[in-house]
């Protein structure tokens, strides 16, 4: 009987309980690229929407955002589920709030799923969010020195870094939002100073003391979190909102980041405070 219960409760875990408990997570990066006096930059990372419907899951994720007050949201790619999802898609995105703006780029589920056309990409026009195709924008931070560029989904064989990277001054503020974290090895010889990547879910299903069970092809091992990247760029990968083909999450709830990127040089080399709130 105390097997069963176990296994009941475990599954209730992971099918209903987890996959809806989503968990804020914090943390602050410095850039010595972006001046010491400049205003602190309030950035907003979740990836790995897989959205469907708007059940609590999205909801929930909709009111943290808007708590939060993010000066720029990042949606590191894979958007829908299914091709029926864009009308979905357009609704989520058209909740969010950032002054500086929401920046989306496509992931390999949203092109194996056919929605990375005209469609999809009219959808998120529509909702105010801007969509990044191989392209970048300077954002509206005070310094007028930071840019994001978006990187086209890398799985599928969409992505070109050089067209992403084209006309950015060298010597100003770069976030690259990509949807693989292997496209870390191929960053060393632009001026990155943050990259932004998701496609792992965390893992999506971990084990104590044994983390993840499988990660994806193009994750090169990365699984969530802050690391350093070739070039002395650091990237984050974030843990994901969604879940891939089967939807459970198991010690990996649904996270979203926000990320405080401050001017001048980190006191201690990777030293990012980290709080979770649920």
């Amino acid at each position: 009987m105390v097997f069963l219960l176990s296994g009941a409760f475990l599954l209730f875990d992971a099918t209903i309980l987890e996959p809806n408990w989503i968990v804020v997570r914090r943390s602050i990066e410095h850039v010595p690229a972006l001046p010491a006096r400049s205003r602190d930059l309030i950035v907003a990372h979740l990836s790995d929407l897989h959205v469907a419907r708007m059940g609590f899951r999205e909801t929930r994720a909709i009111a943290e955002l808007r708590a939060a007050q993010p000066d720029v949201i990042l949606i590191s790619g894979d958007l829908v589920r299914g091709p029926g999802s864009v009308p979905v898609l357009e609704v989520f995105l058209r909740e969010l709030r950032a002054p500086y703006g929401v920046f989306v780029v496509w992931g390999n589920h949203d092109y194996a799923d056919g929605v990375a056309g005209e469609e999809g990409a009219q959808a998120i026009q529509r909702a105010g969010a801007v969509l990044l195709r191989n392209a970048s924008v300077r954002i509206g931070h005070p310094s007028r020195r930071v840019h994001v560029a978006g990187l086209d989904d890398p799985v599928s064989g969409h992505d070109n870094l050089r067209q992403a990277m084209h006309g950015i001054p060298r010597r100003e503020v770069c976030l690259l939002l990509a949807h693989t974290p292997a496209i870390a090895q191929h960053i060393g010889n632009w001026d990155i100073d943050l990259v932004f990547a998701g496609h792992t879910h965390g893992g999506q299903v971990r084990l104590p003391f044994l983390g993840a069970l499988y990660l994806p092809w193009g994750t090169r091992g990365f699984a969530e979190g802050w690391y350093d990247a070739p070039g002395g760029a650091r990237m984050h990968v974030s843990g994901g909102l969604g879940w891939s083909w089967i939807p459970v999450r198991f010690f990996c709830p649904p996270r979203i980041d926000l990320i405080t990127i401050r001017g001048g040089p980190a006191p201690g080399r990777g030293a990012s405070a980290i709080v979770n709130r649920s």
